[in-house]
């Protein structure tokens, strides 16, 4: 039976009332760190749900009570009376576990995990009959003497109590046995200076009649030499070559526990199991947003000067720049003047949709004050009082926006723009407040951010990372216009017109998995500037996100290393990578696959925030089904049926993201197009307009579903 080690991790945080760091390793044996609070649990694969609960309960206990402090008292007996202590601490806590304990012990004594499956359970030393007592054996015996020390093991409370209780029961368990030493040789007491008094003697170590065992002499004892007297009682003594209970002569060793260590030694092989892989666990890292986030400010003021700023070989050379800056200002300015009515469409859904959503929260009640204009009718209805609707306040929605800026997205990028101005001028005119960020890596390339050097195991950056960002709702509407006209001009130039793109915001790789890692961060700064209560981060992207990196001990890849003993490096096929989250204490295993790493931050990222995540991605249709076949069969074959029939498709949940769209790259941005008839005479024919309209309804339709899809998730 597989154990989910995640759910079992999260079960111990519950127990403790605490948010525990919890970790599986390859060890032998469980072990918690209280300084640090670190829970280490072994990879218990051979352990079932109902053992593995136990042992988690079990370690909890001493993870709450159990101090780290050093022992000075015999560490068998601790061990047991403490065991007893922090088990009965937590089934008084947790009711639950009592049920839990009883089972997981029962499984356990059955499987011979205490070693003494073949011996009289009554006949043990009495530090194992305690301990096999405390641990749900009810089949144990004990006199009245041992009866004291069950009622005092069962009435500590402190620590202090438990290393006390362990040195009396120590020393008390070594005058049992100084008993049985002195008692031993009393029975075997011989007379030296007249052997034949020894009457006891002759009746203990005469043979019995039929014995198969021979005699060097039949002499009575009163004739036999020195000599022979001696060898008579060592075959005596050694007759029987079976061992005692404890290993010991004379029976079981009362000051050592057989069955704590047996217990320790049977739990250290549920240890291991087929997946033999390095454990890492992941943080996420701490982020100084200064560092990466380039204000909307700087974006324009680079921008402005990047455009205009320029100098020029030639007046020829000068107006040639300016006429093609000009004519891209105009392009700019016909697509504002398209867009407006693809805009007031979607305000016009958002206002229906939200008005739609008030009418179902409203509640109409009875005031109490009678209505006169209903008092006519009192004789027949009781229904004569006022009433009042009361409309509760939705909650105030805001939009974080990640734009792929990486190389692929060359060829499509005015398209995108266009899409991203569509929404930014809806939110504009809806009320709803927005941020803007490109993510890209091609900044001061081959710098290192400060963040990743910090420790070791956390998720790092790539290097050269930053985010753009480009527009923000706290700019005016002037400022704004200006930002989203030179942002226009640089997707402009590098599309292949006649600009220069202004290098520096020139495009890079896809760090989606970095910017994700800032999204918190973000959203927390738009909640405290602009009060929103609901935040949806929309992520705009042709594929997926780069590899994600982590920081671990330089060792063999000096190579990367910049003044420290800390390195990134991919995270690799043959590791299982655990990653979690300090402050929901939230974790899961993620995969190392290249094409999940968009699933996995995004789906992570999901789990631990209440933002509504939306994913728009620009692909062609066989990148489409690669991705889509990650999935299950069925979902892969319903999701190519609805691209071809409607030329988008939408997947809820299963790629990371809340919803997840799916456009041609042909259909971005042309649903504010006109319309344009191909026809080979002076007249369009009637099949040539036919041709024309179902192409530019089909995109017209197909960004006006998928912008219906959006304003539904934020109305």
């Amino acid at each position: 039976m597989t154990v989910n080690t995640e759910v079992k991790g999260t079960l111990a945080r519950l127990l403790a009332t605490e948010n525990l760091v919890v970790e599986h390793r390859s060890v032998q044996t469980a072990s918690f760190d209280v300084n640090s609070r670190v829970l280490t649990l072994p990879i218990w694969k051979e352990a079932s749900g109902t053992v593995y609960d136990l042992l988690v309960g079990h370690e909890v206990g001493h993870a709450l009570y159990t101090p780290n402090i050093p022992i000075d008292a015999p560490k068998g007996f601790v061990n047991v009376i403490e065991d007893a202590r922090i088990e009965r601490l937590m089934k008084q806590t947790y009711p639950g576990l009592r049920r839990t304990f009883f089972d997981g012990y029962k499984e356990l004594w059955h499987k011979d995990f205490f070693g003494v499956a073949d011996e009289d359970i009554n006949e043990l030393a009495f530090i194992d009959r305690i301990n096999l007592y405390f641990k749900g054996n009810s089949e144990l015996e004990f006199t009245d003497e041992e009866s004291v020390w069950i009622n005092r093991i069962s009435n500590t409370k402190t620590f202090d109590d438990v290393l006390d209780l362990s040195r009396e029961l120590y020393a008390w368990a070594e005058s049992k046995e100084d008993q049985k030493a002195a008692e031993l040789p009393q029975q075997m007491e011989v007379n030296w200076d007249n052997p034949s008094a020894g009457n006891e003697i002759d009746q203990e170590f005469q043979p019995e009649e039929g014995s198969e065992k021979s005699e060097p002499n039949n002499k009575p004892i009163s004739e036999m030499t020195d000599e022979e007297l001696l060898d008579e009682l060592e075959d005596k003594m050694y007759e029987d070559d079976s061992d005692p209970v404890g290993g010991e002569e004379g029976g079981v060793k009362e000051t050592e526990s057989i069955t704590d260590k047996a217990l320790q030694e049977s739990l250290e092989t549920l240890v291991g199991g087929d997946d033999n892989r390095e454990w890492v666990y992941l943080d996420l890292p701490k982020i100084d947003l200064d560092e990466v986030v380039v204000t909307h400010k700087q974006v324009q003021e680079d921008l402005t000067f990047g455009f205009y700023g320029g100098s020029f070989y030639d007046k020829r050379d000068h107006d040639y720049y300016f006429e093609s800056l000009e004519y891209a200002d105009s392009h700019y300015k016909q697509y504002k003047k398209e867009a407006q009515k693809s805009v007031n469409y979607l305000v016009k859904q958002f206002e229906m949709k939200k008005s739609a959503d008030e009418y179902k929260r409203a509640a109409t009640s009875k005031t109490g004050v009678i209505d006169t204009q209903s008092l006519y009718k009192y004789k027949l209805s009781d229904d004569i009082f006022r009433r009042v609707t009361v409309i509760p306040e939705g909650k105030n929605h805001g939009l974080i926006f990640f734009l792929d800026w990486s190389g692929s997205m060359c060829h499509n990028l005015l398209d995108t723009i266009k899409q991203t101005y569509n929404l930014v001028w809806f939110c504009r005119k809806a009320g709803i407040p927005f941020r803007v960020y490109a993510f890209q890596n091609g900044w001061d390339r081959g710098s290192n951010h400060p963040a990743i050097q910090e420790q070791e195991n956390v998720l790092a950056f790539c290097n050269g990372f930053r985010l753009f960002e480009f527009f923000s709702s706290r700019q005016n509407a002037k400022s704004l216009d200006k930002s989203m006209k030179l942002v226009y001009f640089q997707a402009f130039s590098m599309n292949g017109y006649r600009l220069r793109p202004v290098e520096k915001y020139g495009l890079g790789g896809t760090p989606l998995s970095e910017a994700v890692l800032c999204s918190r961060q973000l959203v927390d700064l738009m909640k405290a500037v602009e009060k929103v209560q609901k935040v949806n981060v929309v992520c705009l992207t042709d594929g997926e996100s780069n590899q994600m990196q982590y920081t671990t001990k330089t060792g063999e890849y000096s190579y990367y290393n910049y003044d420290t003993d800390l390195c990134t490096r991919n995270l690799r096929s043959n590791v299982k990578y655990i990653l979690r989250d300090s402050k929901t204490g939230y974790s899961r295993e993620i995969s190392s696959s290249p094409y999940l790493v968009t699933k996995e931050i995004v789906g992570f990222f999901r789990e631990i925030t209440d933002y509504n995540w939306i994913g728009i991605r620009i692909c062609q249709k066989n990148e489409f089904k690669r991705t889509t076949r990650i999935l299950s069969y069925a979902e892969a074959e319903e999701a190519e049926k609805q691209w071809s029939k409607y030329r988008y498709a939408s997947i809820k949940k299963l790629l990371g993201y809340t919803e997840a769209f799916f456009m041609p790259i042909q259909n971005m941005g042309d649903g504010t197009q006109d319309l344009e008839v191909k026809q080979k005479g002076e007249v369009a024919t009637r099949a040539e307009l036919n041709r024309a309209f179902k192409k530019h309804m089909g995109s017209k339709m197909t960004n006006k579903t998928v912008l219906n899809k959006f304003v539904e998730q934020i109305a």
